[in-house]
Parts: structure tokens; C-alpha cells; sequence
């Protein structure tokens, strides 16, 4: 029985930025002439340096709230977009409030700021005015809702207060995920979890037990390994893929990561008539 050592690292892979993928060439193939190949992850190390707010994903936030003036209601609206990098939950607030105060923190007597309590870890807005003209606040559709762990669409309701705040439901998530996917568009393999829908394998699931900007060392305890599709006798190249819960891509700026494959042959002989050739094919994606 023969084993194969695979060292990784992303610094000799080719990104592609359409697919999020990461590829790496193999000089020196992993091949087998008779028998089945079977693989398991070592160990890795991955950066903690991709950011808790990414543009395009978790990064607006949009709020109204509606007040009486002249005896008619009206509706204010603001829509915030967080820059992409990574916050704490007070910087976070700061940031917000900055972009309040740039689109009016006080309209028509009514004057509007965000809060973060440590205590609930919760983030709450609250409208202020002399006189009982606040009739609600309201969430509209947001894609930082996790993020600040409100609810689009949850309201004070129709109240008439000088002062109202809304709570936002849930404790806010800053760590954008527990978990980093190492995933795979080769092998022919089948690994199941109950929200991978894609075709793509699971390789491994990293906890994020780090903060930024830290590295996570992990190393695989398990000593089973993963039998590749039987028909799949010669590897050149490996697509990598770093996702989080969401299956997101985990873009890490440029921060290399590394990973530890072991290959080794099986017992199994390997019936496959195929010809190298197609089986190159079939593993070029």
C-alpha cells in the first residue's frame, strides 16, 4: 500500500475570481495503475482575515420611522451601506450613526440614533422628540439582518410617544461564520451534510475558533478516509473552494492558506477500463 503526501498552498494555486475556486496544478500527479485511491485532510492552516462585512452580501441596513407633523404623517427612511472590512459591534454602531448624522440625525424634530448594549448584545434604534410626534420605527428588507440581528419588517407599531426605540430581536453575529468549508469539485466523491445542495464534496469543516486577524491551526483527529470514485486513477489538479455556513466564498485578501492531503491506494482492485485520457477529462472542470 502506497501513500501520497500532499502539501497545499494557496500561494502556488491560480484564484479565479468568477468561481471562487482555487486551483492547484500538480507537478507530480497523484496516480495508480490497479487499485482505488482513497484521501483524508491532515491538517491546515487557515487566516482569519477575511471580513465580518462583505459589499453585495451582509451590507445595508435600511430603517424608517413614521412621525406626525402639521397633523399629517410622514415617513423618513434611511438606507445605510456599510463599507466592507471588519467591525466590532461598537464600531459598528459608530459607523451607523455616522451615516445617520450624514443623511439627517434630527428631521423635522425628530432626532434618531442607534445603540448597542453589551449586556443583551442587541442593537436597538431610538427616535427622540420634544413632543409626542413618533408614531413607529420600522425595519425594511436588509441584508445585514444577521449581521445586527434585527428583523425585516419588525416594528415598534403604531405607539405616539415622545421617545420609542426598537429593540432588535435577535443578538447580533459579527463572527460571519463558525464554520470554514473546505470543499472540492473533484474525485467523485459523496459526502452529505443537510444544506450542501451544490455539487460540490466537503473536504473538511474548520471551526472558526479565532478571531481576526488570527490563524487557525487545525488538525483532522479522525484517521478514516474517503474513497474517490474508483473510475478516478490519476489526479493533476485540485479545486479548492473556502466557504462559510452560507456557502460564501471566504475571500482572505491575499493572506495565504495552507493544506495537508494524505492519498493512498486501496486493496480494491480497480476494474475501470477507461483510459487515461477521458479520465483527464472527466476531472477538468
Amino acid at each position: 500500500m502506497y501513500l501520497y503526501m500532499l502539501y497545499l498552498n494557496s500561494t502556488d494555486a491560480i484564484y479565479d475570481s468568477n468561481l471562487k475556486r482555487y486551483r492547484f496544478q500538480l507537478p507530480y500527479p497523484v496516480m495508480t495503475s490497479n487499485k482505488s485511491l482513497a484521501y483524508r485532510l491532515v491538517e491546515s492552516e487557515v487566516p482569519v482575515s477575511y471580513y465580518n462585512v462583505v459589499s453585495g452580501y451582509n451590507d445595508t441596513f435600511v430603517f424608517k420611522h413614521i412621525y406626525m407633523f402639521n397633523d399629517t404623517p410622514f415617513a423618513h427612511t434611511y438606507t445605510i451601506t456599510i463599507p466592507e472590512q471588519n467591525y466590532s459591534a461598537v464600531e459598528l454602531a459608530s459607523y451607523i450613526n455616522t451615516s445617520i448624522v450624514a443623511q439627517g440625525k434630527v428631521i423635522n424634530g425628530v432626532s434618531t440614533v442607534v445603540n448597542f448594549s453589551e449586556q443583551s448584545l442587541k442593537f436597538s434604534i431610538n427616535c427622540s422628540a420634544d413632543t409626542s410626534i413618533i408614531k413607529s420605527i420600522e425595519v425594511l428588507e436588509s441584508s445585514a439582518t444577521k449581521l445586527l440581528g434585527c428583523v425585516s419588517g419588525s416594528t415598534t407599531g403604531d405607539q405616539t410617544s415622545g421617545n420609542l426605540t426598537l429593540v432588535m430581536t435577535n443578538a447580533c453575529n459579527l463572527n460571519r461564520t463558525k464554520n470554514i468549508y473546505i470543499m472540492t469539485d473533484e474525485f467523485g466523491i459523496d459526502t452529505r451534510s443537510n444544506t450542501n445542495k451544490s455539487h460540490l464534496s466537503i473536504l473538511s469543516k474548520v471551526q472558526a475558533s479565532n478571531p481576526f486577524p488570527n490563524i487557525i491551526s487545525y488538525q483532522n483527529e479522525a484517521d478514516e478516509y474517503i474513497n474517490i470514485n474508483p473510475q478516478i486513477t490519476y489526479i493533476d489538479h485540485i479545486n479548492i473552494y473556502m466557504l462559510d455556513d452560507d456557502r460564501q466564498d471566504l475571500y482572505f485578501n491575499n493572506v495565504n492558506f495552507c493544506i495537508s492531503l494524505i492519498f493512498k491506494e486501496l486493496q480494491v482492485a480497480n476494474t475501470s477500463k477507461r483510459e487515461p485520457e477521458p479520465i483527464l477529462s472527466h476531472l477538468s472542470f
